[in-house]
């Protein structure tokens, strides 16, 4: 899928999956900070993405990247297939949660994704020999 934004590419895989996506924004905070949250549901599917922003055009693209983040944790969709967020795409990147240009390197140095995506050597937390089937 050759899409420049992450909401456009977030709608062609739920037109492939033969879902449609329900966005429901509504008002936070106060009047002279005003902010929008936007959640984001697809039928069958047990996850709700969520985004807010200072727009509601934002709100919902934030919702759609966290969605598509979360496909790209259970496997459904490869992180190479995701656009990046990138600031000449034409949006202005107000309110995101993390911008096109900034890095996000991991200790190998390999990952420029936002960090809820880096793959991490969890420690065993176990004491040796034991495992999950050892507790009481």
């Amino acid at each position: 899928m050759a899409t420049k934004d992450v909401k456009s590419f977030f709608h062609e895989w739920c037109q492939k999956n033969g879902s449609d996506p329900n966005f429901n924004v509504r008002p936070t905070g106060p009047k002279n900070r005003q902010r929008f949250l936007c959640e984001v549901r697809v039928p069958n599917v047990a996850y709700v993405g969520a985004g807010n922003s200072t727009n509601k055009k934002d709100a919902e693209r934030n919702a759609a990247r966290d969605f598509v983040n979360y496909l790209v944790r259970a496997g459904q969709i490869s992180q190479s297939d995701v656009p990046s967020d990138d600031p000449a795409s034409g949006s202005s990147g107000a309110g995101q949660s993390f911008g096109g240009n900034q890095s996000y390197g991991n200790a190998s140095g390999g990952n420029d994704g936002p960090p809820s995506l880096m793959v991490m050597n969890p420690a065993n937390v176990f004491k040796g020999g034991m495992g999950p089937s050892d507790l009481g």
